[in-house]
């Protein structure tokens, strides 16, 4: 299986991963499909067929959160209040509109 997997990642995956990866699997699953729990249906509501609308939040999501991991530790992130949450999602949200993130 181990040889599978190694197979359909890319190698550079390898190279450029920490030994202990800041932000765990599970904490960036939950995070990708709470937000997207609330902009796939907020797309419908604007029109968007609900296929279009889940693969657009899921794009959407993970970009912002993608700038987040850029710019705060796993430890930092766990302690910001909801305002400041909300600041630097907004912020993230503007420059992957623009395409300015790219990781």
């Amino acid at each position: 299986m181990k040889t599978l997997l190694a197979l359909l990642l890319p190698a550079t995956l390898y190279a450029s991963e920490p030994a202990e990866l800041e932000y765990k699997t599970a904490y960036l699953w939950q995070w990708v499909t709470a937000c997207v729990q609330i902009m796939g249906p907020e797309f419908q509501r604007q029109g968007m067929p609900r296929h279009f609308a889940m693969n657009w939040a899921v794009t959407g999501c993970s970009c912002v959160i993608d700038g987040f991991r850029r710019d705060y530790p796993f430890e930092s992130i766990i302690q910001l209040t909801s305002d400041e949450r909300r600041a630097a999602g907004a912020y993230y949200a503007d420059q992957c509109g623009k395409g300015e993130i790219t990781l």
